[in-house]
């Protein structure tokens, strides 16, 4: 049975491989790590959706490391980004604006929510900046920006499928969200989508 852990054949000693593994491993040491301890204050979660998220993550990244440990075997030879230059350069930077985007917005977000006095800010307001001018999510829309960038540069059915079940994650939570502002602010820009900007 092949090992979940890369060996000389799974990967070929690609660096381009661990590459791949390394910009996974920076987007979730930020989210789970860096910008949790960012938070002025932290809401009760359900012991339920802990658990559920702890199984997606397991399973996505599980599929995703097997697709890179085993199943792309040989894919990203040294050949790889002389003969997909274009699709590298793109994914790549669609994976960097779409990480880039996403701190920025929550960094948005997070000075709302953390005053100059330093206390955790119980009060809403609307945030404003970046692509809070078109839409009320912009840090998931980043988000889905991000893994589909990923998607391009590791041609991987598992990295697709990843984007596929966030998509349905996110924009069923950035509609509830939208709708929030709405009733809530009366004000609130009719111009901004709820999560793409443009579309919905």
């Amino acid at each position: 049975m092949d090992s979940f852990i890369p060996t000389s054949r799974s990967v070929g000693h690609s660096l381009l491989t661990h590459a791949f593994c390394a910009m996974w491993c920076v987007h979730y040491a930020n989210r789970a790590l860096v910008y949790p301890l960012r938070q002025a204050s932290r809401k009760p979660m359900h012991i339920g959706v802990g658990l559920a998220s702890c199984m997606f993550n397991s399973i996505n990244g599980y599929l995703n490391g097997r697709w890179l440990a085993v199943f792309s075997d040989g894919l990203y030879n040294e050949t790889y980004l002389y003969t997909h230059k274009w699709r590298v350069l793109f994914g790549l930077c669609l994976f960097v604006l779409g990480m880039a985007g996403n701190i920025y917005h929550d960094n948005i977000l997070l000075r709302l929510r953390r005053p100059a006095s330093g206390k955790s800010n119980n009060r809403y307001s609307v945030p404003e900046g970046g692509l809070f001018a078109v839409v009320s999510c912009p840090h998931y829309f980043c988000e889905v920006v991000e893994w589909v960038g990923f998607a391009i540069l590791t041609q991987s059915p598992a990295a697709w499928t990843f984007v596929l079940s966030t998509l349905c994650n996110l924009l069923p939570r950035a509609y509830s969200i939208h709708k929030w502002y709405m009733r809530e602010f009366p004000k609130y820009p009719t111009n901004r989508k709820a999560m793409i900007p443009c579309v919905i």
